[in-house]
């Protein structure tokens, strides 16, 4: 219980600015903007005071409240034969084998049945799965807060104001320089769980991916291609129809079961179809960023020069002798730290201490291992 109490306390941080940067832009594009995105359509969807009601069915002599709910708990449906015609789409005839006899039956198998209408039921999930999808899209922020630690945070401490902070003394910059090279292999471990966490970051997303196109029937993989290439009217109203046909039964005078149809108007899909637009090609750009990502992560890996660049671009005016002393000599591990740091440290400061760093490495500068930072 305190787990989950603890899990849902880590949404407080979507909406608030971050004074320390452990991960990067396009991991907070998941856990931050998708998140709220989710959550904000998912609210959209569930409120009538905006929307009105998601169903309404018309019917003559039976109660419409009851019908309404009936319908919406176990779906409508469309007929697949009907769905090209012009006038009232999806709406014509068929033989409901729900009440038919058992002759017919026998003729029409359930199988044969599932050719002939379109079931309509993933509108009363919607709000909930995109609830769902927006705590997997945290999972992997959870995870790495949680290993992280607030390891940054205890390093660099007040040293990323824009003013260099009177706490950064010749001390403090040996303490940190003493960490960097006394944690030799320890950190690999630090870099390989926020890898980890990203390339869970680019297998969600896939994953929501194939789960939104089952809940829709496999129609959304193709949905924003299908309105750009075809009629977009006709492919919204396909994914998401907005009148559907609903059977029911009910005991007559003779104490025998009568079907009847109601048709229904789904307002809900009104507001579905615009959503998923943005649903679809959020997910797919996200999906791009996502394998750039990982793909930046593995050039960063195996080509030591990157680093030496990225590491000179983000200290400026730092010697390029110091930058290759650092990549060569350090685990990428211990890189990774120091990039990071350098995200949150005053740039002066964080130039003090590659230049430190490199000294030591280069034999220019002794160095006492005793000399470690408290962490």
């Amino acid at each position: 219980m305190k787990i989950m109490l603890d899990f849902l306390n880590s949404f407080k941080s979507l909406i608030k600015l971050e004074t320390i940067h452990t991960d990067n832009n396009i991991f907070k594009l998941h856990y931050r903007f998708t998140v709220i995105m989710l959550i904000v359509f998912s609210i959209l969807i569930t409120s009538k005071q905006y929307f009105g009601d998601p169903i309404n069915c018309d019917v003559e002599h039976d109660r419409k409240s009851v019908v309404d709910t009936y319908c919406w708990i176990f779906g409508t449906f469309r007929i697949k034969s009907t769905v090209a015609e012009s006038i009232w789409p999806g709406l014509g005839n068929y033989v409901d084998m729900r009440h038919a006899g058992n002759a017919w039956k026998e003729i029409m198998k359930s199988s044969e049945l599932d050719d002939v209408i379109i079931s309509q039921k993933y509108y009363q999930w919607i709000c909930i799965v995109l609830c769902f999808q927006a705590l997997l899209f945290y999972t992997p922020r959870y995870l790495w807060k949680t290993w992280e630690g607030g390891r940054l945070r205890l390093l660099v401490k007040d040293l990323g104001s824009p003013l260099v902070s009177a706490s950064w003394t010749g001390e403090s910059k040996d303490k940190l320089v003493g960490y960097v090279l006394a944690g030799k292999y320890s950190h690999n471990l630090y870099c390989l769980r926020f890898t980890a966490c990203e390339i869970l970051n680019f297998v969600n997303v896939i994953g929501q991916i194939l789960l939104m196109d089952w809940l829709l029937s496999y129609q959304f993989s193709d949905y924003g291609l299908s309105l750009l290439t075809t009629n977009a009217f006709e492919t919204m109203n396909r994914v998401f129809p907005k009148l559907t046909k609903c059977t029911y039964g009910k005991f007559g005078p003779s104490g025998s079961v009568e079907t009847r149809d109601a048709l229904c108007i789904l307002p809900i899909n009104v507001v579905n179809e615009k959503l998923f637009i943005f649903i679809w090609l959020w997910f797919y750009l996200l999906t791009l960023l996502s394998a750039f990502a990982i793909i930046y992560r593995v050039l960063m890996i195996c080509v030591p020069q990157v680093r030496v660049y990225l590491l000179m671009a983000q200290a400026r005016y730092i010697s390029r002798s110091h930058a290759e002393a650092i990549v060569r000599r350090l685990t990428y591990g211990d890189y990774f730290l120091v990039y990071q740091m350098g995200k949150n440290l005053n740039p002066l400061v964080y130039k003090d201490l590659i230049d430190g760093i490199g000294s030591v490495l280069k034999g220019s500068k002794p160095y006492n291992p005793e000399v470690t930072f408290p962490i």
